[in-house]
């Protein structure tokens, strides 16, 4: 900041990953961090950084994402709210704003992500860019049967990104991991203190090899154990999966 002086803003909003690269910027791509950058600029008169609680790949979906900006004006937060939406396009919302100390952090004040994946298991075309699409029978008992192997801490290199080196680790603490079925779509929740890229997707996957008979995987707590993603499933589509909350309080079933 030009003086020395800025203020923290935590931004909250919802996009539908249809048409992004994903959360993050990237040359040459249409992200969400981009868009809202180019959103708020005007608003603050000069440029502004978003910090996202969490990045998403190309095609996810956020119900409720996360980020703070620091800034060097004061604005009211229905302001930011009304004049941010008046900047982005249709398919990404500013739902709320709120000043905040300087210690808050998008990312590292967060104490659990909560993600839902949704499969459908019949032929749709209204709501299809939010659903996989799967139109085999599933066992929808062994599919939450196989769901609480990954529950606790664990370490999930079985489930990360093909050739994706994790600087972080890959230990993650599962605090949620449980199907339920609305009607003809089946919905996979997960929440946990972190996730590796690409994890929830190659656990959906995985699952669905298992309870729909396919695949070689025979089940994901042996998966788990291996520490192989070649031992791993299908990578499910991208377009079922919605971050949905990110929690800054400790999980509420502790």
């Amino acid at each position: 900041m030009r003086d020395g002086t800025h203020y923290r803003y935590r931004i909250d909003f919802q996009y539908d990953g249809t048409e992004f690269s994903g959360m993050q910027w990237q040359p040459d791509r249409r992200s969400v961090q981009q868009c809202l950058e180019d959103a708020l600029d005007p608003l603050f008169g000069h440029s502004v950084r978003v910090i996202p609680s969490s990045r998403t790949d190309a095609g996810v979906h956020a119900a409720h994402q996360v980020a703070h900006v620091d800034v060097e004006v004061v604005r009211p937060p229905h302001s930011i709210v009304r004049a941010g939406n008046s900047f982005l396009p249709p398919d990404v919302r500013i739902t709320g704003a709120e000043q905040v100390d300087e210690d808050f952090h998008a990312r590292f004040s967060a104490k659990w992500r909560g993600y839902a994946y949704r499969v459908s298991l019949v032929p749709m075309a209204i709501g299809r860019q939010y659903r996989w699409q799967f139109l085999q029978p599933l066992d929808v008992a062994m599919l939450n049967a196989e769901a609480t192997a990954i529950l606790g801490t664990n370490n999930f290199e079985a489930f990360a990104h093909e050739n994706e080196t994790e600087k972080h680790g890959y230990g993650c603490t599962v605090f949620r991991s449980e199907w339920e079925i609305q009607d003809d779509v089946l919905i996979y929740h997960i929440a946990a203190s972190r996730f590796v890229h690409g994890m929830v997707r190659m656990l959906v996957g995985t699952m669905v090899d298992i309870a729909g008979n396919r695949g070689s995987a025979s089940s994901l707590a042996n998966v788990l154990a291996s520490h192989d993603n070649r031992n791993a499933g299908t990578k499910a589509p991208a377009c079922g999966l919605t971050l949905e909350t990110v929690g800054y309080r400790e999980w509420p079933e502790k």
